[in-house]
């Protein structure tokens, strides 16, 4: 017994390490049949050269780019001032140039424009009716209209249990509230900015880029450059400076409604570069598109708000603002590709893997379909019989089978 299983286990060693077995090939004569496989075959081969290789850039490695843009807006735009209610100052116009618009007045890869602020000036911390936009009427007989220490709806004071005049017309009654008084709907002066002069405002966005796999660094601003260009999309694409009408001339949106009450606004940058040929020749195209318009009915356009405080004969006061405008995104896309030999015989290699299926389809048609399918099969196949229970030899010729 122990002389057979090392004769087993030393004729599986050499087969398994000392022997070479090769594929067995049936050639089959038939003109249509070869036909069909070299054009099988040709097909594959176009498909690899030219989708594959070619028009999938399969001999190039890529990378995203990453960046960050630098942003400068002037302009300069006549405002003009309403009371918000009969109660405050009258029409005004003013100016208001960069320092008055742009606020924040630096972002990341983003700028806010204000189309319109309403402003209340000289706010002290006391109690004053409510204004009537927030619609907490009452009256004498309404003992739990105006919950004592409760927060007021829109959370811009507590009630303090009374019902008294409104400051915006005495026949009506509303709750009282401690807050900031006189409270912003109640006495607020509304600022618009004048839409034509909005529209000849510019915007300056110098993006640097780099591409850390290649070590390369690019910028969209060039020696060539001319500063006095302004970015048109037929004429002029390599323009750094665009002028904020033609940006809104290009959404599909309602512009009233984006002015009136602000909105979300993309510009975006694709850096898609092939650095096989000259890196300086890379400019990014541009594209506009609204992420939030103005007439969204669930929750329209921009806003917020901010105070500026001060302290006069010891009381502190200050001024509210409350911001609608237009918020710019600039956001910065694309690849950058260079020729690598690695991933041009992985691209090759996964393409030669489809040149089985010229092999499957023409085996399958003398298989299952060709009239001489059984004489293929005899030829393709080779069936040897052996006892189940002869597993080996005593005698120093052992038996070995091989499926081929």
């Amino acid at each position: 017994m122990g002389s057979s299983m090392k004769r087993f286990f030393s004729s599986a060693l050499t087969d398994t390490f000392y022997t070479y077995s090769t594929v067995k090939i049936v050639q089959v004569p038939h003109t249509i049949i070869a036909s069909l496989y070299r054009l099988l075959q040709f097909a594959i081969v176009v498909y690899i050269a030219c989708y594959i290789v070619w028009y999938k850039k399969g001999y190039q490695e890529f990378q995203e780019p990453r960046a960050t843009s630098i942003i400068k807006v002037k302009g300069l735009t006549k405002v003009f001032g309403n009371a918000t209610s009969g109660y405050g100052n009258s029409s005004s116009q003013h100016l208001w140039d960069t320092a008055e618009y742009q606020v924040p007045p630096m972002e990341n890869n983003a700028f806010f424009i204000a189309t319109r602020q309403i402003i209340t000036f000289d706010q002290e911390e006391g109690v004053c009716p409510s204004a009537l936009d927030d619609k907490l009427f009452c009256n004498s007989t309404q003992l739990d209209a105006c919950p004592k220490d409760k927060q007021t709806p829109n959370t811009f004071g507590y009630f303090t249990g009374k019902c008294v005049a409104s400051l915006e017309d005495y026949n009506i009654t509303v709750c009282e509230i401690h807050a900031w008084c006189p409270e912003e709907l109640s006495n607020s002066t509304e600022y618009i900015v004048d839409s034509n002069d909005l529209a000849n405002f510019t915007v300056y966005i110098k993006t640097a880029v780099t591409f850390t796999a290649f070590n390369i660094n690019l910028r969209n601003v060039r020696d060539s450059t001319n500063f006095s260009c302004r970015y048109d999309k037929t004429n002029d694409r390599r323009c750094p400076i665009f002028r904020i009408g033609d940006i809104l001339d290009s959404l599909k949106t309602n512009k009233t409604a984006l002015l009136h009450e602000g909105g979300l606004i993309e510009i975006r940058q694709d850096w898609t570069c092939n650095f096989d040929f000259d890196k300086n020749s890379c400019f990014p195209t541009v594209a506009f598109s609204v992420l939030q318009s103005g007439d969204d009915k669930q929750s329209p356009g921009i806003n917020y708000r901010a105070a500026q405080k001060y302290r006069i004969d010891g009381v502190d006061r200050r001024t509210l603002s409350k911001i609608y405008g237009l918020r710019f995104v600039v956001s910065i896309t694309g690849t950058g590709g260079q020729f690598n030999i690695v991933n041009l015989f992985v691209a090759i290699g996964s393409g030669i893997g489809f040149m089985i299926i010229a092999d499957i389809v023409c085996d399958a048609i003398f298989m299952y379909f060709h009239k001489s399918r059984e004489r293929y099969r005899e030829g393709k196949f080779s069936v040897c019989e052996v006892s189940a229970t002869q597993a080996y030899q005593d005698s120093d010729s052992s038996v070995r089978l091989r499926t081929i």
